[in-house]
């Protein structure tokens, strides 16, 4: 049996990809439900995203800036910024895993578009992201950080990552559902990318032989496509260069991958 995807299998991969974006009701809908759902009864309800990672950004600043030997006034609006937008992506990559296993209910009655689950957890991401967001013009008015107008590069930065994010949920999301043990492995990947990825720390505090830790990690590159323009720092080109490789090989491998297996995805459930 072959491997690679027939004609018949990139027809009705790409029709699954077209309808799935058209029915943005539906996925839409679904990730804001899942929020109010896992917020239900709570008396601050969806406002306890944004209290939960203040007290993080708070505690961890603090503390971590005594460590650091950093100034508070530089440093909590610099983990506020990249904490915010680590917890977006780490968010998409950590839940990517169990995707279409979460939506088994829906995919088992109806034969429903499996782009519409993706872009359902790509949404409830971003809610939780919009709630945290918050932090950052806070944190900068605390500390009176005045915003460049850099601050609109983020935009596009964003649109990057999330592109990203999807393509990097459609293979995860397809080769869990087949090997579950992938479940967990992302989760201790995502631990160990915490550390090596500049959100605690500046990259410009690694000696030159160091670097080599940011460059050859494309999540520190997506995170500051976001990052830098918030703290008023322009993206370096190579910031880009590496963004753009990372989602060329992400095409390569999803697209094929989903293309192949998106008509046994029911049958692993």
């Amino acid at each position: 049996m072959s491997l690679l995807p027939t004609r018949r299998d990139w027809t009705l991969a790409g029709r699954d990809l077209t309808r799935g974006f058209a029915a943005w009701n539906i996925w839409f809908l679904l990730g804001v439900s899942d929020i109010r759902q896992r917020y239900k009864r709570s008396r601050f309800g969806q406002f306890w995203i944004t209290l939960s990672m203040g007290i993080f950004i708070g505690g961890i600043g603090v503390v971590y800036s005594a460590l650091f030997n950093q100034p508070v006034a530089q440093y909590i609006p610099h983990v506020a910024v990249n904490m915010t937008v680590w917890t977006l992506i780490s968010g998409v990559v950590g839940d990517a895993a169990n995707v279409f296993t979460q939506s088994a209910m829906y995919m088992r009655q109806d034969a429903l578009p499996k782009t519409i689950f993706i872009m359902r957890l790509i949404i409830r991401n971003i809610v939780v992201f919009a709630h945290n967001v918050v932090i950052v013009p806070l944190a900068f008015i605390i500390f009176g950080i005045i915003p460049t107008p850099l601050v609109f590069a983020a935009i596009p930065g964003l649109i990057i990552v999330i592109l990203a994010l999807f393509l990097i949920t459609l293979i995860l999301g397809v080769l869990s559902t087949r090997f579950r043990d992938l479940a967990q492995i992302t989760q201790n990947a995502l631990q160990l990318l915490f550390f090596i990825t500049p959100i605690m720390w500046r990259s410009d505090q690694l000696s030159a032989g160091r670097q080599i830790i940011v460059v050859l990690n494309p999540f520190a590159s997506l995170l500051q496509l976001v990052a830098d323009p918030l703290l008023g720092i322009e993206p370096q080109p190579h910031t880009y260069i590496a963004s753009f490789t990372f989602i060329a090989f992400l095409l390569v491998l999803a697209l094929p991958l989903f293309a192949r297996f998106r008509a046994r995805l029911v049958y692993w459930l």
